[in-house]
């Protein structure tokens, strides 16, 4: 974490403090008390308080109401949905999620790897009465997921053991893949496919497919994925709902500058 450079007349010190306050908040496994923070950043608890009571007044922080101690604010992730509409993949994406989502009536979502988790930057909620929901910022396993498999669908075994080292798979469903050489299976088809496909692994009741998306140096940057309640995605209706995310996964790679040589097999 940062500290304020002294000397540097072009620093307001205590905008500093302030940053270092949500980066203290952002890494804490808790929520932390006024001495906490005064501790860890060498200050006298009065200028912890009010700092933390500026910071409050613009949603950036919240205090819990039975410890008293703070935690990050809903501010911050007003902070970050702003950053990533910046990212161009996500920007790419939106019309591409708002499409297939109304073309299908199902929830659309794009998301990228974050050590072993795949995070959601982007999404567009069906309009069925029942339909699936997925929080921007919110992440979920790779190896139980579509947009994960789809992430990690270029990964060699060694690199695979290499990410998940000798932990076990938790299982989540009896569907849920739970070793790594089933995951390589897993793969393989995607691979092979152009599409990955969750079927209850991770949440009962719920399935999703999902494609990656291509850079210029045809890197996997990110993932683009649909999710239905498993009723209404039977394998009849499958093949058309591969070709509405293969095709959107393609158009983004183009405009990210991929030599789209990857067409799905329902496209």
């Amino acid at each position: 974490m940062g500290s304020p450079v002294r000397g540097d007349s072009r620093l307001i010190h205590s905008l500093s403090r302030g940053a270092q306050i949500l980066r203290l908040l952002a890494d804490a496994a808790d929520p932390l008390g006024v001495s906490d923070i005064a501790e860890r950043l060498h200050v006298d608890p009065s200028t912890s308080y009010r700092l933390l009571v500026t910071l409050e007044s613009h949603g950036l922080v919240q205090q819990e109401p039975d410890t008293k101690k703070y935690g990050v604010g809903f501010g911050v992730l007003e902070l970050a949905f702003a950053m990533l509409r910046r990212l161009s993949v996500a920007r790419l994406a939106e019309p591409h999620l708002a499409s297939v989502a109304v073309k299908t009536g199902e929830t659309t979502h794009l998301a990228v790897r974050d050590g072993v988790l795949a995070v959601f930057v982007g999404r567009h909620t069906g309009e069925g009465i029942l339909r699936v929901e997925t929080a921007i910022g919110s992440s979920e396993p790779l190896y139980c997921t579509a947009v994960g498999k789809a992430l990690l669908s270029d990964y060699s075994e060694a690199e695979l053991r290499k990410l998940f080292g000798a932990q076990a798979l938790e299982r989540h469903t009896p569907q849920t893949v739970t070793t790594i050489d089933g995951l390589l299976l897993e793969l393989d088809r995607v691979r092979r496919s152009g599409y990955a496909y969750d079927d209850e692994e991770l949440h009962p009741g719920v399935r999703c497919l999902a494609a990656p998306i291509r850079d210029h140096r045809a890197r996997i940057v990110a993932a683009f994925g649909l999710s239905t309640p498993a009723t209404r995605m039977t394998r009849e209706q499958i093949p058309n709902l591969v070709g509405h995310i293969c095709r959107a996964a393609d158009d983004i790679s183009v405009q990210l500058g991929h030599d789209a040589g990857r067409l799905s097999k329902s496209s």
